[in-house]
């Protein structure tokens, strides 16, 4: 896994990361080396390891081991390495990370039982480390959630009269609650609720922030630099925030243009329409949530360091 997102600014949580990955890897045990190829595939390709890494920031709060603290965040990278793999078999998306997906390469047959192993090594690596039934009972409505925000999604599919509320309703248990989910976690494990919930709230708002700044990017980056279609999500029938707020300021035109299905139109009037402008507006908004809430946290350097990279996330390229 790519750890080196981290590597120039924070070396030690890089470092920290590193032994995390090489803990997912060291959990996969099977038989099967179809299987097996798909999620070292999946491993390899790497990404920014944002969720582990929040993960073990608010673990700097708990008295947890570094075994315990390694094996929730491997569990919570793990938890959404799955979900990206079901989300791939559903879109039947060809590439991820500029790398083809297991379900393109190796089938989706071999994608379904990849993610379904992944689903089961978590809750084995909870288990494994006497985490609290409290934690897995966290864990299983954390994916109930997710599951929520998928079926929203699914359920607005190609519907113009959807807002932003419905938008937001949605990237909230897509996105926003495995952030929630990973900063909750540790000082739940702690045995500490109430800065549990805190973290929680933090959570769920700068992953709100970070879904709403991926669907930005994809109006700034192309293909090749986002490492997927940059339009693909209006020829699903999937509208995101610059979209909806084209939809709302120019109604007419953003009709004509998804009826014709000339989404590479829809680019021009995002900007037109100002409505590129308007979705970092709401990232920034539900930044400055999280950022008031961080305040709120034991005052220290794993403190200093949630707020910086919070503050970076809104500011990143890709």
């Amino acid at each position: 896994m790519a750890v080196n997102y981290f590597q120039e600014d924070y070396p030690e949580l890089a470092k920290q990361l590193t032994k995390v990955s090489a803990l997912m890897k060291k959990n996969i045990s099977l038989k099967n080396e179809a299987v097996k190829a798909a999620i070292d595939d999946i491993f390899d390709a790497g990404g920014k390891m944002l969720r582990p890494a929040y993960l073990l920031l608010f673990s700097e709060f708990t008295k947890l081991s570094a075994k315990q603290k390694y094996s929730l965040a491997a569990a919570v990278e793990m938890l959404h390495t799955a979900t990206l793999v079901h989300d791939d078999i559903i879109d039947q998306a060809d590439k991820r990370r500029n790398t083809p997906t297991i379900s393109s390469k190796y089938g989706g047959d071999v994608a379904v039982y990849a993610g379904d192993y992944l689903f089961i090594t978590v809750f084995r690596l909870l288990s494994d480390n006497n985490l609290s039934l409290e934690n897995l009972s966290r864990l299983t409505k954390s994916i109930q959630k997710l599951l929520n925000g998928e079926l929203g999604q699914m359920n607005k599919r190609f519907n113009l009269a959807q807002d932003l509320d419905d938008y937001i309703d949605n990237i909230s248990g897509k996105t926003g609650e495995l952030f929630g989910l990973a900063m909750a976690l540790p000082v739940l494990a702690d045995g500490q609720t109430k800065l549990a919930n805190l973290a929680y709230s933090i959570g769920l708002n700068i992953g709100i922030a970070f879904q709403i700044m991926d669907d930005y990017l994809d109006y700034k980056a192309d293909t090749a630099t986002l490492g997927k279609p940059v339009l693909e999500d209006i020829g699903e029938g999937i509208y995101t925030a610059p979209v909806l707020y084209a939809l709302k300021r120019e109604p007419e035109i953003a009709q004509e243009i998804i009826d014709a299905e000339a989404f590479e139109k829809m680019i021009a009037l995002v900007y037109e329409s100002g409505a590129l402008a308007e979705t970092k507006k709401l990232a920034e908004s539900y930044t400055k949530k999280a950022l008031s809430g961080i305040k709120k946290l034991p005052k220290g350097a794993a403190a200093d360091k949630i707020a910086a990279i919070t503050s970076q996330l809104l500011e990143r390229v890709l």
